[in-house]
């Protein structure tokens, strides 16, 4: 079984939030959270003739934001946007047969108890950012055990997916990369990655490699970390490149979405050592 959800080859967008991913958007992202495929997708580029001309604004703000609607100086610019095939018509039937499958096996297994089995690739620290009006904090909620490929009950995956322990599982059973592990767990969907949540019946069948995190460990990587606005393949499957689940409660609306933390400190990721290691 393969994960079409996350695949990048399919479409590309050029809306000014993808350029960071060079346009390269994922099939669940357009399919499922936005569904812009194909009649395209309307949004609204906000615009001040004040700070454009590098004029400070008659309120304070230094950058446009929802308060400055019915301001004289505030524009809006409608922009319609549509993803495009970055495959021909062949391949893209194939992809379609490709993704019923897949969500057809997600139906019978989200929410169930499965046998799963497979090899640790890495172990990273699940963290949650919450962001407040006034100030910011950093949540560690556990860690994600990432395995390459692996069994969903009977069914081989053939992608990346998670199984998430808690802090008090990875005291008990010290989970290192090259483990090979056997357990029961829930399975769920998250924005198009396979998870394994509440693993139950954990059996060990070797020993892994490396030293175990800690949170101290941990804490400390999170607070040297940079933050890249991309997100790099390579950074993605690099074991010191996590994704951090942001909360942002700073405005109205609660806006959610990742931030990509390199946990070596990088200030480059196009000149690191730990890829070329890697």
């Amino acid at each position: 079984m393969n994960n079409p959800y996350k695949r990048t080859d399919i479409f590309r967008c050029n809306q000014d939030a993808h350029r960071s991913f060079e346009g390269r958007v994922s099939v669940y992202h357009v399919i499922k959270e936005k569904g812009c495929y194909p009649q395209g997708c309307l949004y609204f580029l906000w615009h001040c003739s004040l700070l454009e001309k590098g004029n400070r604004c008659i309120q304070g703000y230094n950058y446009i934001g929802k308060n400055c609607k019915g301001c004289t100086y505030y524009m809006e610019e409608k922009v319609h946007l549509q993803p495009f095939l970055q495959v021909g018509d062949d391949e893209y039937i194939a992809f379609q047969d490709e993704l019923e499958e897949f969500e057809t096996w997600l139906d019978t297994v989200r929410y169930r108890i499965k046998e799963i089995a497979g090899k640790i690739y890495t172990v990273k620290p699940w963290v949650e950012k919450i962001i407040l009006p006034r100030e910011t904090h950093i949540k560690l909620r556990g860690y994600l055990l990432v395995l390459k490929k692996g069994f969903i009950g009977l069914d081989a995956f053939n992608n990346t997916f998670y199984i998430r322990v808690s802090e008090k599982m990875m005291k008990e059973y010290r989970f290192l990369p090259k483990m090979k592990i056997e357990l029961r767990g829930e399975i769920r969907e998250d924005r198009g990655r396979i998870f394994v949540h509440r693993p139950r019946s954990v059996h060990l069948l070797n020993k892994g490699w490396g030293r175990p995190l800690t949170r101290e460990k941990v804490l400390v990587a999170i607070k040297t970390a940079t933050i890249f606005r991309e997100q790099p393949e390579h950074c993605l499957k690099c074991p010191w490149g996590i994704l951090v689940d942001v909360k942002d409660r700073s405005e109205h609306e609660i806006q959610k979405y990742r931030h990509l933390y390199c946990l070596k400190a990088m200030s480059d990721h196009t000149d690191c050592y730990c890829r070329k290691l890697n």
